[in-house]
């Protein structure tokens, strides 16, 4: 994608029809096409990230346009896409400089979650990670038609249908004012989610992969996602870098479905696929071989319920230092 600025950007176009997915959120062996790591320590092998050129936004070298007290405080900034009226949370660094361009860390809430609830969960975790390296923003979804307006932490049926590629709008539309009014590396956006929000993620890489038109985002993780319940245009056609968990006794969306929503992405990133080594005891991260230099796919299995905070033995989840790690090689 070109570096200079978001004029480019779409509003959203026509897309493709599936339902909706329960959940909470809580906080808190080499295979034939992969290699695998993990266990109790919950380190990845790495990846095939690699660098490459910084994008600048037309934000960079000016003064935000929003206003400091907009953001990092949880207060809700509105914006239209798709001809509703719609939300979303922000984060910025805290010696944000406009001179210097960040990361862009997207957070899809899950079915029955809001951006309040991502301010709290300081967007699956990622937000203390980042260290002021990255701007963070968190979308806020829709239920029956109409954008959700709840303010405290969780709304119930609040999701991401993408109806007529409403919320693929949604996304567009923060992205670009984001752009517009701070200093992003264009080339370095990204998204995150679980379940509903998994799915969402997993659409949005579908619609909008860095590279395509109007196209953004870098590399996503999926955090137990399913492929049936956001409309849109998946399967892929364009890499993009993609991450997932899943749990093996997931009850509410199948394990299945998200070892094939990563074997679409192996296929659109021109790896070698071969199923990831599934979980019996401690978790497994299976990076599929092959890919396209920049667009690694990482599995990993872990032996578990449907939960975005996985862990080895109830302890601290291993999740988000491997989603940082995945993120931070780009």
């Amino acid at each position: 994608m070109a570096s200079g600025g978001s004029g480019n950007r779409g509003g959203g176009g026509g897309r493709g029809p599936r339902g909706g997915a329960a959940g909470t959120l809580t906080n808190g062996g080499n295979g034939a096409g992969g290699m695998q790591s993990g266990g109790s320590s919950g380190m990845m092998t790495g990846g095939t990230g690699g660098s490459g050129p910084t994008g600048m936004s037309a934000g960079c070298g000016k003064a935000p346009g929003i206003a400091s007290s907009m953001y990092n405080n949880g207060t809700t900034i509105p914006i239209t896409a798709a001809n509703m009226q719609r939300r979303y949370i922000l984060n910025v660094p805290t010696n944000y400089d406009n001179t210097h361009p960040y990361k862009l860390i997207i957070a899809f809430h899950q079915l029955n979650g809001n951006d309040v609830q991502m301010y709290k969960n300081k967007y699956y975790h990622l937000l203390d990670l980042a260290n002021n390296t990255a701007i963070f923003v968190a979308p806020n979804g829709q239920n029956g038609g109409a954008p959700c307006a709840g303010t405290s932490s969780g709304e119930s049926g609040c999701g991401w249908p993408n109806p007529s590629s409403s919320d693929t709008a949604l996304s567009d539309a923060v992205v670009a004012q984001i752009e517009e009014n701070f200093c992003v590396d264009t080339n370095r956006i990204f998204a995150n989610g679980w379940s509903f929000g998994g799915a969402m993620s997993y659409e949005t890489a579908c619609a909008r992969p860095l590279g395509g038109t109007n196209g953004y985002l870098r590399a996503v993780a999926v955090y137990s996602g399913s492929a049936q319940i956001t409309q849109g245009t998946c399967p892929p056609t364009k890499p993009v870098a993609y991450y997932a968990s899943h749990g093996t006794q997931d009850s509410v969306l199948d394990y299945s479905g998200g070892v094939t929503m990563a074997q679409n992405f192996a296929k659109a990133n021109g790896c070698t696929w071969a199923t990831p080594t599934e979980a019996t005891g401690n978790h497994v991260c299976t990076n599929i071989m092959g890919c396209m230099s920049g667009y690694p796919v990482e599995f990993c299995s872990f032996v578990g319920p449907h939960t975005p905070d996985p862990s080895d033995g109830g302890g601290t989840s291993w999740e988000y230092q491997n989603v940082w790690t995945f993120f931070s090689q780009f």
